[in-house]
């Protein structure tokens, strides 16, 4: 018997379903760590409880009796449970936001606008308290917890050498995605054509988190004199930095237009169909199931050349494209070659494989 420590998030949902799918789910027992009275975002009906509590506990029950372990994000406040628990093996399936926005490292996401002008000045009372809790509750107990991490489960390489080298950890390597909740290959079936517009349309991040680096891209754009129609999905995120965008973004060449409202996928995914790119300035592997959607079906990705990301991209001939290389707009035709790299790298079949090796 394995167990799956996990968030009350939505991607919970789509790994309970292929363990499902591959008659799996009575091998792996998930528990869903969260502090609200219901689950909010997991559909399934999966016992929950508070992280310490009495009930999380007996839901859990000997950790040492388990198999396999495996702790989906990896978050400062897991560090003294792992540490004063056995496994025989502990697995972390990375997150993102676990690795590189811990306090130590959060500062390295950051270009120089978001930087001072936002991330240094931001003295929310919130985040100082978790911080402070982290600091009194947590931190003695990190090195221990990273020390007792047997394996590293992400699709990409470069993702897992980041943690080796800014972490004291020292675990193997081991591929696994996360799956939206409509695989690749099936995407075809749910796309809309759409309309052509004269004035170019671009995606501006995946939501409204700071790492987005939103007021570098901007920048870039206005002194490049870029004439775009801007789009920034800000449907979740940090409700802070929301706000401080919707003050601080000026564009002189195309319109502004911050997506606030949440859409059901389909529509969502005719939304980035729509446009012409999508801009992602971040420097940590952050929103690829947009990124991934978005070169399925053709469409140019523009990044930030310091992206830790990219050499898994080209390792996996995926064509990708350079934030300066929106200077000339021979980059926007369609690049159908990403669609055989996106289902080569991560297809439904593959990840069926892969669970097949990690959870039976």
């Amino acid at each position: 018997m394995n167990l799956h420590i996990v968030p009350d998030n939505t991607f919970s949902n789509k790994f309970y379903d292929n363990l499902l799918e591959l008659n799996l789910s009575g091998n792996n027992k998930i528990v869903v760590r969260t502090n609200e009275e219901k689950l909010k975002n997991i559909k399934h009906a999966l016992p929950f409880a508070p992280l310490y509590s009495k009930r999380f506990a007996s839901l859990v029950g000997d950790t040492a009796h388990y198999k396999k372990v495996f702790i989906h994000y990896f978050t400062p406040l897991l560090y003294r449970w792992v540490a004063t628990h056995t496994f025989q093996e502990l697995n972390w399936m990375i997150w993102g936001g676990d690795l590189y926005n811990l306090s130590s490292l959060d500062e390295l996401c950051y270009e120089p606008l978001t930087l001072n002008n936002y991330v240094r000045q931001d003295w929310s009372a919130q985040t100082k308290l978790y911080n402070l809790k982290v600091l009194l509750t947590q931190r003695p107990f990190q090195k221990k917890a990273y020390s007792k991490v047997k394996n590293i489960l992400t699709w990409m390489t470069e993702e897992y050498k980041f943690a080796l080298d800014h972490l004291p950890i020292n675990a193997d390597h081991k591929f696994f995605f996360y799956e939206n909740q409509l695989p690749y290959g099936r995407l075809d079936g749910v796309i809309r054509s759409s309309g052509s517009s004269d004035k170019l349309s671009l995606i501006i991040g995946n939501s409204g988190s700071p790492t987005n680096n939103h007021l570098d891209a901007v920048k870039f754009l206005e002194d490049s004199k870029i004439s775009a129609d801007l789009y920034f999905p800000v449907s979740y995120g940090d409700a802070r930095y929301i706000s401080f965008l919707k003050k601080n973004i000026k564009f002189s060449f195309g319109r502004v237009e911050f997506i606030e409202r949440f859409m059901p996928f389909d529509e969502y995914l005719n939304f980035i169909v729509s446009a012409d790119g999508l801009v992602m300035n971040s420097t940590r592997p952050q929103g690829y199931g947009n990124i991934l959607m978005m070169m399925y079906i053709g469409k140019p990705v523009f990044f930030n050349s310091k992206n830790i990301s990219l050499p898994d991209l080209n390792a996996a001939g995926l064509k990708w494209f350079s934030l300066e290389s929106l200077k000339s707009l021979e980059t926007l035709k369609n690049d159908a070659g990403n669609k055989v790299a996106v289902m080569n790298l991560l297809s439904h079949e593959r990840l069926l494989k892969e669970y097949q090796i990690l959870f039976s």
